[in-house]
This record gives structure tokens, sequence and C-alpha cells, in this order.
């Protein structure tokens, strides 16, 4: 049988060949910690990379290969990218030392990173310095684990959270001894100079743990170091040091810190705020996210008549806020520019008296998000934006809080109805539909 070639399958064959032929590829050659040591942040057994070329699925990270025990090195072909948008010129990526962002590369003290970006030579040249945790490749090690936490008697609540719950945020309640974040105080091994905390969890391999502690309900209370892991699953229970104490028995972890330390429920205070509004202004609210959890309902102001409202909030440790001409997020304030207004903050350890002055009003949401710097999408009814460098809150458009996060990085919303929503993102705003 005689196969027939035109001219046209013979030019498509060639443009299939050009493109393949010409596809784009750049090697990343990056220095791993491995200092011998045993501390879990500063070894590597394996190196990934992962970023919005695979739509920043950790699972699905690509592996690098081994130079030596201090030098990886991987070549990232375009035509292989799962999101056909991304570029090596616009490629945002980040390595981690195992299949999980429970890995993932921090700072020197543990703290976050910022995405890494192509230079637009190759090769290119980066360097880890510390690993969150790091991934082992030996038998899984099942079992129930006491975590404990000696903390400074200014600590009232600790919570404790990581992979063994799906890194629920601290002060999610589920099933005790397994899922539960609030570690239980220990009032009888508690002293003058330290208050003591356990949590007992489950995990279905104590290698792979990874968890962090916070004092006290939400991601702003967590500790300044990067996530800590079982360094010898024989030993049923790990005890971290908020104190100092170098005689402690059985010794203690390296010593932990906090972003911020929760005073405790009892200890909350009401704030004040006050704040001069734009003429003819007839009815004002404040509503934002309170002690780094979820918004506040809308606070109705009282009309001073005098140019000024004020307001009172209750149970505030620390309040990130703005002001709305109604009970309606769309109603946001804004510049004098009609630019997006910065969020404002109330911290109770500082004041509890705040004045403020609103420079204009909108009715309407503020397109101001700037789409050359974030990239929003919908996938699988979820909203998801790229390029977040503090939070995100996602609104319905009535103006209920249906989500709030504070992240640097890529953000990916919970499943949601269709429909229309309100994101703020970094202070700026914009409507985006679902469905």
């Amino acid at each position: 049988m005689k196969t027939k070639f035109t001219f046209s399958s013979l030019l498509i064959g060639l443009l299939f060949a050009f493109q393949y032929a010409t596809a784009a590829t750049a090697t990343f050659n990056v220095t791993v910690p491995n200092d011998g040591g045993s501390d879990g942040h500063h070894q590597t057994n394996r190196c990934m990379i992962v970023g919005n070329f695979n739509g920043w699925n950790a699972a699905g990270a690509i592996d690098c290969q081994k130079v030596d025990n201090t030098h990886y090195t991987v070549t990232l072909d375009e035509s292989t990218f799962t999101d056909k948008t991304v570029t090596l010129a616009t490629i945002n990526y980040k390595y981690i030392s195992g299949p999980d962002w429970a890995y993932v590369m921090k700072a020197a003290d543990g703290t976050e990173l910022g995405n890494n970006t192509y230079a637009g030579t190759s090769p290119q040249t980066d360097v880890v310095v510390y690993w969150a945790s790091v991934w082992k490749n030996v038998a899984p090690v099942p079992g129930y684990f006491t975590i404990s936490l000696w903390a400074p008697t200014t600590v009232k609540e600790a919570y404790c959270t990581g992979n063994f719950n799906g890194w629920a945020t601290p002060g999610f309640v589920g099933k005790q001894d397994s899922t539960s974040t609030k570690m239980t105080l220990d009032a009888a091994n508690s002293t003058t100079a330290g208050n003591l905390f356990n949590v007992k969890i489950y995990t279905s391999n104590a290698w792979s743990l990874a968890f962090q502690i916070t004092t006290g309900p939400s991601w702003i209370y967590q500790q300044v170091q990067g996530n800590d892991s079982y360094t010898d699953p024989t030993q049923p229970s790990i005890l971290f040091d908020a104190v100092g104490d170098p005689t402690a028995n059985p010794p203690i972890a390296p010593a932990l810190t906090f972003k911020r330390i929760y005073p405790g429920a009892a200890n909350l205070k009401t704030v004040t705020l006050k704040a001069k509004v734009p003429a003819n202004t007839t009815a004002a609210y404040v509503m934002g996210s309170l002690n780094g959890g979820a918004n506040s309902d809308f606070i109705a102001g009282t009309n001073n008549n005098d140019g000024t409202f004020s307001f009172s909030v209750p149970g505030v440790d620390i309040f990130n806020y703005n002001y709305y001409l109604k009970a309606d997020a769309a109603s946001i304030e804004v510049k004098v520019d009609n630019t997006a207004a910065a969020g404002r903050v109330a911290d109770a350890q500082i004041a509890t008296n705040f004045t403020d002055t609103i420079g204009a009003w909108t009715t309407t949401a503020v397109q101001q998000i700037n789409l050359d710097k974030y990239r929003i999408y919908t996938n699988h009814r979820s909203i998801i934006v790229d390029g977040v460098q503090s939070n995100v809150t996602v609104f319905s458009i009535d103006g209920q809080m249906i989500e709030s996060k504070q992240l640097n990085g890529l953000f990916t919303s919970k499943a949601l109805n269709n429909g229309m929503y309100i994101i703020r993102v970094d202070g700026a705003t914009q409507k985006v539909i679902v469905q």
C-alpha cells in the first residue's frame, strides 16, 4: 500500500520538527546544605524543583540529579511544562527536599522565602541554605508521638499543626490525639520559670513528620524557625524549648522563638478607632481580620457629628482592617486619588486607641490589582493567585468573608460555588467569577 505525501503534510511535519528542535531549555545548578549534623534542616538526601511551570504541584516536582553531596543539577525544557502559558522568561520556582511542601527551602533563620526567578542565562546558579524539613528514604515508622513545648510564662496557649493533620490552621478542633491543634497545659509540671504544653498526635510515618508550633490560634503566632521534624522516631516524645534551659533532662531540641505571643483569650482587649471621614458621609463601617484569623463582622460606627465616626472592636490582640461606606466589601475605602487604600493595623499590645483619616469612598469593587504582577485564574471552582506577597482574602459578593490567609507565593482557595466573588490581594481588590 502506498502512502500519499503532500506538500502540506510535509510542511506540517517540518513545523513540528522545528518546534521541538527549538524548544527553550535551561540548566539550573543548585548548592544545598549537607553539614553532617542531625538538626533536620541542613541535610540533603534529595533535591527537587517545583514552580508555576507544573502548577506548583509539589507531589509532581522534578528530581534534580545529584552531582555530589552539596550540588544538584536539573535541565528544564519549556515543551514539558504542564502550564503552557509559562515560559522560562516567566518561570517562578522553589527547591524542595522531598515531594511535599513540608520540605520547602527556607531562609537561614527558617523564615519564608519568595519565589526564585530565572535570570535568563543558562546555567542558572542557586543556593539553598536551609530546608523546612528533610525527606528521608527509609521505611515508614507509624505511631503516636507526644510533642511538648517548654515556654515562657507569657505563653498562655500553644498549638501544633503539621502534615499529620493536613496543616490545619492553628485553633482547629478535631479528633484528640490525632488532628486537634491545641496543646494541653501541663499545670503540674509548669513552674515560675515556664509553662509546659503537650499534644499527642498520630502520624503514618514519623520519618516524614513535619510540624510547627504557634503561641496562638492563627499563623501570625507561628514559630520563626522552619518546620520541625523527628530526628529519632524510636523515641516516643520530643521537647522544644522557648525559654532556654541547657540543664534540661532529657535534652531539649533547639530553642524556638515566635513571631508574636498570643496573650490568651482572657487578656484580649477592646480597641477604639476614630476615623475622620469624607464630607457628607452618613454611615461608616469597619471590618477586618481579627487576631490573624477569620474576618470580623461589619461593625457600624457612631457618628460624632464632627466629621468623625467612632468604632469599638472587642476581643483584639491585633486587628488588620479597613473602613467601608456600607456593610459590603465592595464599598471599601480608597485613597483620595481613588487608588486602593493600604490595610490598617491596630496592635492592642501597643495601644488601644487609634485615629485614622479616610481618603475617599467607592461604591464598587476597586479594580486595582496589577495583573502584570499577579496571575489570577480559576480552576476546579477554586480561585488561584500567583505572586502573593502578604495576604489574600476572598469575600462573597454581599461582603461575607469566606477565606483569609497570610502567605508568600501561591494561593489556592477552597472549592467555591458558582458565582461572583471579591478577592483582595495585598490590599488591592478585584471581582472574580467562578463557574
